[in-house]
């Protein structure tokens, strides 16, 4: 059984049975086990569901039942937000300061937490990318595409569907994904992009689908979260016989929107992070091999989610960089990775964590992005082709 211990704020234990054995309130690390601090949104917030935290305990679970960090348990330490910046402060500080973690995982560095592991030289592995204290946080190993699958998204898209004009549906102020919607249309060939702004706490999508029709595009898609709004919103266009072409991004999908898609018919691009072919790709047949072990009855609603799926990728890949050191602690691993100029999986673009500069707004050390043109249809995601495109690029990926 591995120890792991929650802080104040943290997930509702009735809603997260994976999460739920082994709890301990105690806060002195243990010198049997490599802490790690997750921080995110997990409960009341427009922006918070639990999938990224099973993911990661997912993740923690395999790690160890294949005999841990050289003999040492992984221990993900989940720290629940609420959507507070003050909760990331809280959680931030003791997590460093109380549990010794050798760093932070996913999330952002934003509101306050950059600060925290800089002084503490605590690295945050795999974060989302697009805060700009991620950007400016030299201790942020950014991995993840996120607001850059929304280019790959429109960039496969306007490639497969060759629209004139295009709508894409944004959260009001979301500059990352919505500069980079309009990178991916552009470098498609479609310079007329509508953007169609809303708020975070929307509820009634019809209002937006009927913007849509009012601007008459060509095709229309967008990025919006959680994946349940996301379904929400192609289930109003549903409703509203909204039979245009959907472009999306698996960024932000569930399996519920995979089936509202297939049962509508409705012709659709879908640009895929990580593919679906697991005989392709070792991590992600790893990945798939672990939901079958772990959550049986399908607690993950979202596992072609790039987000949620990337959630796994960094605790998993954390592992594998920890093995590579004789001792794991914040100094042994903030010196390897930001020295690591060829980290590889073969679920993502090659990185060189040294380089300041990438081609991604606001996402610094990243190079060559790159996404699989899919499409949804008989209720699953197909790969249309196996060789990866780069929407920043505008070419395919050898």
């Amino acid at each position: 059984m591995f120890t792991r211990k929650f802080r104040a704020g943290l997930i509702g234990l009735s809603a997260l049975s994976l999460l739920a054995a082994g709890c301990s309130g105690g806060g002195d690390s243990d010198s049997d086990t490599i802490n790690v601090g997750f921080i995110a949104p997990l409960s009341s917030s427009p922006s918070a569901f639990q999938d990224p935290a099973l993911v990661a305990e997912i993740a923690e679970k395999a790690v160890n039942d294949q005999g841990g960090i050289n003999g040492k348990k992984l221990n993900v330490i989940v720290y629940d937000t609420k959507g507070q910046p003050a909760n990331v402060i809280a959680g931030a500080r003791k997590l460093v300061n109380e549990d010794d973690v050798v760093a932070f995982i996913g999330g952002n560095s934003g509101d306050g937490l950059a600060e925290i592991g800089k002084q503490a030289g605590v690295v945050n592995w795999f974060p989302m990318g697009c805060a700009a204290a991620d950007v400016s946080n030299e201790l942020s190993m950014i991995a993840a595409l996120n607001c850059a699958g929304a280019a790959q998204g429109t960039y496969l898209g306007g490639t497969r569907f060759k629209p004139k004009k295009a709508v894409y549906v944004a959260y009001a102020g979301n500059t990352p994904y919505i500069e980079n919607a309009k990178l991916g249309y552009r470098n498609a060939g479609v310079d007329d992009v509508e953007i169609i702004e809303i708020a975070p706490d929307t509820t009634d999508y019809a209002p937006v689908i009927a913007k849509i029709k009012a601007a008459n595009p060509d095709v229309w898609g967008g990025m919006i979260y959680t994946p349940e709004k996301l379904t929400a919103l192609v289930q109003a266009a549903v409703d509203q016989n909204l039979r245009i072409p959907l472009v999306l991004s698996n960024n932000v999908m569930e399996d519920a929107t995979i089936k509202v898609v297939s049962d509508s018919g409705i012709p659709n691009s879908v640009a895929l992070e990580k593919g679906e072919d697991a005989a392709q790709f070792a991590t992600w047949k790893e990945y798939e091999d672990q939901l079958a072990k772990y959550d049986p009855e399908g607690k993950v609603k979202t596992p072609h989610d790039g987000s949620v799926s990337t959630d796994w990728l960094a605790v998993w890949t954390f592992a594998q960089e920890a093995r590579k050191l004789d001792t794991v602690d914040r100094d042994t691993f903030r010196e390897h990775t930001q020295n690591l100029t060829d980290f590889q999986t073969d679920v993502l673009h090659d990185i060189d964590f040294t380089i300041q500069d990438g081609p991604v707004l606001t996402a610094p050390r990243q190079a060559n992005l790159w996404a699989f043109a899919g499409h949804i249809a008989d209720g699953k995601l197909h790969v249309d082709d196996p060789t990866p495109f780069s929407a920043f690029e505008k070419t395919p990926v050898q």
